[in-house]
């Protein structure tokens, strides 16, 4: 440890641990089918027994004739017959099966190791504050990151199945380039992310360590003559970046929305306020970032805190938002699969017939969508947890809301802090991981919003047309 650094180790013990466990162990049973139920499909002979018996005579081969017919084709019976469905506890063997489980598998798997190992470096730091080893933690959450993003990407592409879908979230893209431009631009006034005041010193960090390097000692051209002064690039990049984000997002908040919707219905007053807790909170969060708010909690005639301590209590809301959403994913996937319930008592309002095999199909797809449905669930809140954790170690904040040391220039130098640190530095780690967990939750929180207006006042039944 002496020798490669306690960072290092613990992230090769995390490592060695995963694939360890990735075939001996499974934690979706712990994070997701723990306590839901799903609903049996009837059975052939079930439905059978409720037709109405035939008053014709067939002889043996009409009968086998018949047979065969119904077991290639199926059979119709009324939409309106009074079948029975069962409740059976979600097995995690029966998920092996289902589309996106692999995915569903890693993620719960990495994200509990994940935070383990940020949990250990930050104890770490806390004892050793002279400890100047590049916290490797970082990269370790930086490539979860990746993961979850690989994942959505996954899922939106296994999701996006006809035109029109593949149109809605293309268009939902477009609009959310156009608002990530323009608030990109426009972030510094409305929000307390110094984004200009970051790319100033990014710019000026560059030129610094070019000069400490040494590449132009035998050149006459001055590097700080090429420095880049137009963000421009930056907040195209950025625009791109967030729109192929919501393009990703949009099904997956619509998905929340409509769990969100069911959970209302049937849970207690207890758990309602927790499934508000968990809707309403990434709201308070974004205000906790505008500028007027702002300025009365840090600078106003009744001062209530340091901007430090509101740095750090922006950090404690996204974990409070990430537990609550944990806490109430019973509800919230219990009723995705209640879902098939909603669908049945909807087709027995309706007249005419229907054949046995799309009964059964009917019922058993909302099962079958369990992985994608809890990965939609997950995602997005995960993905807002591990920016908010890169933003408290970047940007060096203290888990009790303490004063964030000043840098000195003089100490601040390229052999002290390293080349990575140097470039990268406290403010600017804290103005990129801030806007980027701003617009991450501005996303989530107005396509959720979105979707809850959706189903709420565009369709009748938030049963129906849920296939995304």
């Amino acid at each position: 440890m002496a020798i490669l650094g306690f960072h290092v180790v613990i992230c090769l013990v995390a490592i060695t641990l995963i694939s360890k466990l990735v075939r001996r162990a499974n934690f979706i049973d712990i994070f997701v089918t723990n306590g839901l139920y799903r609903f049996l499909a009837p059975s052939n002979q079930e439905l059978k027994a409720l037709l109405p018996p035939t008053k014709e005579k067939m002889n043996q081969r009409n009968r086998r004739k018949k047979r065969e017919d119904e077991a290639a084709e199926g059979f119709s019976l009324p939409k309106s017959s009074p079948f029975q469905l069962n409740l059976y506890p979600v097995d995690v063997k029966d998920l092996v099966q289902f589309e996106m489980y692999t995915s569903l598998h890693w993620l719960c798997l990495c994200i509990p190791v994940c935070l383990f190992v940020y949990t250990l470096s930050e104890v770490y730091n806390y004892i050793m504050p002279d400890n100047r080893d590049f916290n490797v933690s970082i990269v370790f959450m930086l490539v979860v990151i990746m993961f979850v993003l690989q994942v959505l990407t996954a899922l939106s592409s296994y999701l996006v199945s006809s035109v029109d879908e593949r149109g809605f979230m293309i268009s939902i893209g477009c609009l959310y380039f156009l608002f990530s431009f323009i608030f990109a631009m426009n972030s510094h006034r409305i929000f307390d992310i110094q984004m200009l005041e970051a790319y100033d010193k990014l710019s000026t960090n560059i030129a610094d360590f070019v000069e400490s390097s040494g590449l132009f000692d035998n050149s006459t051209a001055n590097i700080r003559d090429y420095r880049p002064t137009n963000p421009l690039m930056m907040y195209i990049s950025l625009s791109v970046f967030f729109s192929m984000l919501s393009a990703m997002l949009v099904f997956p908040n619509f998905r929340c929305a409509i769990m969100y919707l069911k959970a209302l219905e049937n849970d207690g007053r207890i758990k309602k306020s927790l499934d508000h807790v968990a809707f309403l909170l990434p709201a308070f969060i974004l205000a906790s970032y505008s500028k007027p708010l702002v300025y009365q909690l840090v600078q106003g005639p009744r001062k209530v805190m340091s901007l430090d301590q509101l740095d750090i209590l922006r950090i404690y809301m996204i974990i409070g938002w990430v537990l609550s959403k944990f806490l109430t994913r019973v509800s919230h996937l219990q009723a995705h699969l209640n879902l098939a319930y909603d669908k049945v008592a909807e087709m027995r309002a309706e007249a005419g017939k229907v054949k046995n095999y799309t009964i059964q199909a009917m019922i058993y797809r909302y099962y079958r969508y369990l992985c994608c449905a809890a990965l939609q669930y997950f995602g997005p809140a995960v993905l807002a947890l591990l920016f908010a954790l890169l933003l408290k170690t970047t940007g060096n904040l203290s888990w009790i809301g303490a004063p964030t040391p000043q840098s000195n220039t003089e100490l601040n130098t390229l052999a002290l802090s390293g080349p990575i640190r140097f470039v990268f530095d406290a403010s600017i780690c804290r103005a990129f991981f801030s806007f980027l967990l701003v617009v991450t939750i501005l996303i989530n929180f107005t396509l959720q919003l979105l979707g809850v207006v959706y189903h709420s006042y565009f369709v009748g039944n938030t049963g129906t047309n849920t296939s995304n």
